[in-house]
């Protein structure tokens, strides 16, 4: 076989494999983003590899290895796990909506729900827990076109229930500013769940803290533990204070 031969059998192969590899990326990025990418590059290393010195053996060999990625990446029923979640952390379906925190979030098909959080260990606070949901349809070429979903976890607290230190935290998290260029590419592809979306008050004096999420257990344990962690700090650290204004 020519050198020319093997370069026109390492691009057709190159090609098959990462648009295969690919779209197991996209199954697996909303969930396990990291490991999404980790195995299809890797992957992807592998293949071309193998294809380099038979490109029959690669070619037997990616159907299991796409099938048995696709397995590992599936996400699993949180069903269970997150109604043990809602129990453990008294979050409850509530009636209660503001309009004017509505008016602040927008309208994102919220499910209404309230928590209950320890306030300095002398009492309990309630809060709002909404989780929203949006979609939008997005080309994948001349006639097909697939949903896709963006989803929302607000924590509200009433008038006068946040204190301005818990404020001043909040708006320090929301602050993205610090992101360097590798954070920045890498929620360019990802959805950010580390940082706050929004921190705003709502014309009632409502506290909102909303995030970009995945209706999970890992997102949503994340998230809410921030919120208990800070929520009754007595301080701000001056490096997070200068960086929130």
């Amino acid at each position: 076989m020519t050198m020319q031969d093997i370069f026109y059998k390492m691009l057709y192969f190159a090609v098959i494999f990462s648009l295969v590899f690919g779209a197991v990326w996209l199954y697996g990025r909303k969930s396990f983003p990291k490991l999404a990418m980790q195995l299809s590059l890797g992957a992807w290393v592998a293949m071309m590899t193998v294809s380099y010195f038979s490109g029959f053996a690669a070619g037997l060999i990616s159907v299991p290895l796409i099938l048995s990625f696709m397995y590992v990446l599936r996400k699993p029923n949180q069903r269970k796990a997150l109604l043990q979640f809602y129990e453990e952390n008294k979050i409850y379906s509530s009636k209660q909506v503001s309009q004017a925190v509505l008016d602040a979030l927008g309208n994102k098909n919220w499910r209404y729900a309230e928590g209950t959080l320890n306030k300095n260990a002398i009492g309990t606070v309630k809060y709002l827990f909404w989780q929203g949901r949006t979609s939008s349809l997005v080309s994948a070429g001349q006639f097909t076109r697939t949903t896709t979903y963006q989803h929302y976890l607000a924590f509200i607290f009433p008038p006068g229930s946040a204190g301005n230190i818990f404020k001043q935290h909040a708006l320090a998290a929301a602050d993205r500013s610090g992101y360097t260029f590798r954070q920045k590419l890498k929620f360019f592809f990802t959805v950010d769940t580390d940082k706050p979306a929004r921190v705003m008050t709502a014309a009632d004096g409502s506290f909102i803290i909303e995030y970009n999420t995945i209706p999970d257990l890992e997102h949503y344990t994340k998230q809410l533990n921030w919120i208990k962690e800070y929520y009754n700090k007595m301080y701000v650290p001056a490096s997070e204070f200068i960086s929130a204004y």
